[in-house]
């Protein structure tokens, strides 16, 4: 499957809005209780947009996957035991894949278009966080490199803080 990325556009937010939806739906229907109808919602991924930060996987013309890259973290990244404390990095955020496009290896491809672009933009790891009761993901981030740094307790549970050195 080709993949193309690129920075969603107000014009994409429909369509985004749909993928994040039936992402919602499945990971409901597999008892993985990471992200709600409240989230991430219109407005957090409306601002996405608007800072130029939410990154699109496109399948010919269809969005099957997006992510934010930006460097804003919450407080609770402060208080992990980084591996790298003093290299500059970058995290991502809201990494999504259609379920119609699952076990296809997406995930992995838009990290590896992930990790080039955060290295292109100078920095040097990359930090992220999964939710601890969401095992394909923190397998999938666990294969490709990432070691648990940290913990953080948020309103739907325990999360894993992740780092990778680039």
């Amino acid at each position: 499957m080709k993949l193309t990325f690129r920075k969603a556009t107000d014009k994409d937010l429909n369509e985004i809005l749909l993928l994040y939806k039936s992402v919602v739906k499945n990971m409901i229907e597999s008892g993985i209780n990471q992200w709600s109808d409240e989230y991430p919602n219109k407005e957090v991924l409306s601002q996405d947009i608007a800072n130029n930060e939410l990154i699109l996987a496109i399948d010919e013309v269809k969005i099957i996957g997006a992510f934010v890259m930006n460097e804003f973290a919450d407080e609770d990244y402060y208080k992990a035991a980084w591996q790298y404390p003093d290299l500059r990095w970058c995290v991502i955020h809201r990494l999504c894949v259609s379920p119609s496009c699952h076990r296809q290896g997406i995930a992995v491809r838009m990290m590896e278009y992930a990790e080039r672009k955060a290295r292109k933009e100078g920095f040097e790891s990359i930090h992220l966080d999964t939710f601890s009761g969401n095992p394909k993901a923190l397998s999938l981030y666990h294969k490709i490199g990432f070691t648990d740094v940290g913990e953080a307790f948020w309103a739907r549970g325990r999360f894993v803080i992740m780092e990778k050195k680039l």
